[in-house]
């Protein structure tokens, strides 16, 4: 049978559903109007967002911090699409491009609480705590099943700048997994010996939607591919079978709340993004707090069903999704008339916009951060507006200045708890009237990949049996890459694609840093250096 004449069904529609179907076309041989992508939301990209007006303000939930050197499949997919703004180059030399020329070197990594910018060449680390990395470095991943990063460490790990800058770079908590802190530490072993400039992030042009997200829906667009947006995925039907995975049915709600049942062929593909980190999240504004609505994620409750349809075969969502206090967080990006407020972090930093990283001051209840990107961050941005992003990871901490916990603040109060921070007082009602809006995002889910859980929860992209279904998401288990980023998504997209075909096709391989002398001589040095 052709596959010409398959049908392929995309569940979710982020970025591994796109690059699946990017590779169905230039590798599988697919048609494009036979791969059908649907959606919940109205607008596809899902956890890749970048979205406003100059009017109302613009928002990114979160940011994407990019690698070269890492991330070998996303660069494989993008190095295939065609850049929107740039004739007759493609995505990932456009990316590389903007990077080259806007290199990141940050100044101002840690700021304490009386507005000085730390010294943090030094990790910070005692021989306890070398004594623990190493240690940590040679365990048998399949041992570290529910251990937690406290369960491993002690009291003065977490009084380090490692530790500070480590943590809010990727947004780990102490009740994370000490797993997938393992997966971090070898994968980006490279980082380590940078972090305190983050000379390692890859910087794309605009937000992640506008610069990685939309040029892969124009490629798909031109394919003719389907999109189903507004249209929700409840249940997958499967045949009777005790030794195998087959969907035969997919059972739908469509925008108008009917139900749709979309029959699946022999042939046919099933891929479904098992989990949304962006679940349930919704957004303030100036005068309104973001609200904490952490009941019945979608993506976890379809993972959930199926999951007990198919014991042991699809993996345990419990882990993940049913502690939203331990996995939440709060955004916010204000949008500012003019550039007051950027060109005095850029004097107080002595880094430009875009040429700075996360800022993190380390003795705020809320574990504040923010960064300066690259001005425009998005299209629609005129020359007289600029935007940040910040986050905190402790939303549920009353504020330094601000008397109330995080979530519950307003756009403003935001504001004013970061002004505080970065001691600009006497500029504050300077800055307040340039405001066009702080737009603050609650997400429940957020942090649900990093948590504690034992390896077999996290299913097989293409579990054991499995005929026609694939898992794509960042609960799937990829052995030696490392979950919350870009490539994790491509890779389980590219692994699907590849597995269910049976095509003798390689996956781009994890590259082995962490076991070349040079690197690991550098990442020596630095855990002594001071």
């Amino acid at each position: 049978m052709s596959n010409s004449n398959k049908h392929a069904y995309f569940i979710g529609g982020g970025l591994a559903s796109l690059a699946g179907a990017v590779y169905l076309l230039e590798d599988g041989g697919f048609k494009g109007e036979n791969i059908h992508i649907i959606e919940a939301l109205p607008i596809l990209g899902g956890s890749n967002d970048g979205a406003g007006t100059k009017e109302k303000g613009f928002i990114c939930r979160g940011g994407r911090m990019l690698n070269e050197e890492t991330y070998e499949n996303f660069w494989e997919l993008t190095s295939r699409i065609p850049s929107l703004d740039v004739p007759n180059i493609s995505v990932k030399d456009e990316i590389l491009a903007f990077d080259h020329a806007n290199p990141t070197n940050a100044k101002a990594r840690l700021i304490d609480k009386n507005g000085n910018i730390l010294p943090v060449t030094d990790m910070g680390f005692n021989t306890q705590d070398r004594m623990k990395f190493l240690k940590l470095f040679f365990a048998d991943e399949n041992d570290l099943d529910n251990i937690t990063i406290r369960d491993w460490f002690d009291n003065h790990f977490f009084t380090t700048n490692f530790w500070y800058m480590w943590q809010t770079t990727f947004a780990w908590q102490e009740w994370s997994s000490i797993f997938e802190f393992q997966r971090y530490m070898k994968r980006m072993l490279l980082e380590f010996s940078r972090i305190e400039t983050l000379e390692g992030v890859t910087r794309t042009p605009y937000n992640q939607y506008e610069s990685v997200i939309l040029p892969l829906k124009a490629f798909l667009d031109q394919h003719k591919v389907d999109f189903s947006l507004r249209k929700t995925v409840t249940d997958l039907d499967f045949a009777d079978d005790d030794n195998g995975i087959t969907v035969t049915e997919i059972e739908c709600i469509n925008a108008e709340g009917n139900t749709e049942k979309i029959t699946v062929n022999e042939g046919d593909l099933v891929f479904f993004t098992n989990g949304c980190i962006t679940d349930n999240s919704n957004n303030g504004d100036y005068d309104t707090p973001a609200k904490y609505l952490p009941a019945n994620p979608p993506s976890f409750a379809l993972w959930r069903k199926i999951a007990d349809k198919q014991p042991g075969k699809l993996g345990n969502p419990d882990p993940f999704f049913t502690k939203p206090d331990e996995t939440k967080w709060y955004s916010f990006t204000p949008t500012f008339k003019g550039n007051r407020l950027l060109k005095l972090i850029e004097e107080y930093t002595g880094n430009k916009p875009g040429s700075g990283a996360l800022m993190t001051f380390k003795d705020s209840a809320w574990r504040l951060s923010i960064v300066v990107a690259a001005q425009p961050h998005f299209k629609a941005q005129e020359k007289d507006t600029t935007i940040l992003w910040g986050y905190g990871l402790y939303p549920d901490a009353v504020g330094d200045y601000v008397k109330k916990p995080m979530i519950d603040c307003t756009g403003e109060e935001l504001l004013t708890e970061l002004l505080h921070h970065l001691h600009f007082e006497q500029y504050e009602q300077e800055i307040k009237e340039s405001v066009v809006n702080v737009i603050p995002c609650m997400m429940p889910y957020i942090d649900a990949l990093f948590q504690p859980r034992a390896k077999k929860d996290r299913p097989a992209v293409v579990p054991e049996g499995s005929t026609n279904l694939a898992l794509i998401s960042q609960f799937v288990e990829i052995p030696e890459d490392m979950v919350f980023t870009e490539e994790y998504s491509v890779r389980a997209a590219r692994l699907a694609v590849y597995t269910l075909l049976g095509l003798d096709k390689k996956v781009t391989p994890v590259t082995e840093h962490w076991k070349k002398p040079d690197v690991l001589a550098k990442a020596i040095h630095t855990s002594y250096r001071n």
